[in-house]
C-alpha cells in the first residue's frame, strides 16, 4: 500500500466537475451500473463532498487521490502549521461503502458487517470510514446508530454518514457519526465553485514547507479519466463514444 506521488493530487471541487462531466458523456445509469469500469467515480464523489463539508467546518485545504490499489479507495491530504519553520502534511486514507436502493439492511448493520466488524476488512486508526447513502428517503436514527457502533470494537476513529436531503438534491448532509455525533450540511456545487485554487497539485511527501499554490494555477486540461483512473479508450470503445 503507497501513495503514487507522481500523480497529481486533485481539489475537491475539480472532482465534482470531472464526475459530472463523466455524467454527462455516459449517463449516471451506466455510471452506477458499471462497476468495473466507474466504480471510483462514486467513491471519489462522495469523498468529494465530505471533503467540501469539512472544509466549510474547519478550514482545511484538502486534496485527493484515487487509489489505484485495493486498499484505500481514495487518498487525502491537507497540511497545518505546526510552528513558524514547520509544516505537518496529513494524510488520510478513506474507505466508501455505498447503501443502495435495493437494501433492505439497517445502515447501522451495513456500516459494521461490510467494513467495521469484518474480518476480511481489517482498517487501522487512521481509516476514514464513509456510508454514502443512495436510496431515497432512507431514515437513519443517528442516536441508535451511535449506540450500535459503541457496543462493538474497531480500529477506524472516524466513522461519517453522507447523503442527500430530501428538499434540495444538491444539499448534502455529512454526519459523523464516531466518536461523536455532528452534522454539517454542504451545497455540494455552490461550496465547489467558490473552493480555493489550485485545483491540481504535485506534491512531494517528507516535504515539510507549505504547498506553493503560485506554482500551480497554470490552465488545466480537462480529463476525467485521469482523474478516476479509468481506460478511455476501453470505455469509449465499449459504450460508442468516438
Amino acid at each position: 500500500m503507497g501513495i503514487n506521488m507522481q500523480d497529481y493530487w486533485y481539489s475537491p471541487a475539480y472532482v465534482i466537475y470531472m464526475a459530472q462531466e463523466l455524467i454527462g458523456i455516459y449517463s449516471q445509469e451506466i455510471i452506477d451500473k458499471d462497476s468495473h469500469n466507474f466504480k471510483q467515480v462514486g467513491e471519489m464523489k462522495c469523498t468529494a463532498i465530505m471533503l467540501l463539508a469539512l472544509h466549510k467546518a474547519f478550514g482545511h485545504h484538502f486534496f485527493m487521490q484515487a487509489s489505484k490499489e485495493e486498499f484505500p479507495d481514495v487518498w487525502t491530504l491537507y497540511q497545518e502549521q505546526v510552528r513558524t519553520d514547520y509544516v505537518d502534511t496529513k494524510y488520510q486514507t478513506v474507505e466508501v461503502v455505498t447503501y443502495f436502493p435495493n437494501m433492505e439492511i439497517e445502515v447501522a448493520d451495513f456500516v459494521l458487517k461490510s467494513k467495521l466488524i469484518n474480518p476480511k476488512k481489517a482498517y487501522d486508526e487512521e481509516t476514514i470510514i464513509v456510508c454514502y447513502i443512495r436510496k431515497a428517503g432512507t431514515y437513519v436514527d443517528f442516536n441508535q446508530l451511535y449506540q450500535k457502533l459503541s457496543k462493538h470494537k474497531f480500529k477506524p476513529t472516524r466513522v461519517f454518514v453522507i447523503g442527500n436531503t430530501v428538499r434540495d438534491q444538491n444539499i448534502f448532509m455529512l454526519s459523523q457519526v464516531w466518536p461523536i455525533i455532528h452534522h454539517e450540511a454542504v451545497h455540494f456545487i455552490e461550496r465547489a465553485k467558490s473552493y480555493p485554487l489550485p485545483h491540481r497539485v504535485f506534491f512531494k511527501k517528507g516535504v515539510t514547507k507549505t504547498i506553493d499554490y503560485s506554482k500551480n494555477r497554470g490552465t488545466l486540461k480537462t480529463n476525467p479519466y485521469e482523474v478516476f483512473n479509468i481506460d478511455e479508450g476501453k470505455v469509449r470503445e465499449k459504450y460508442e463514444k468516438t
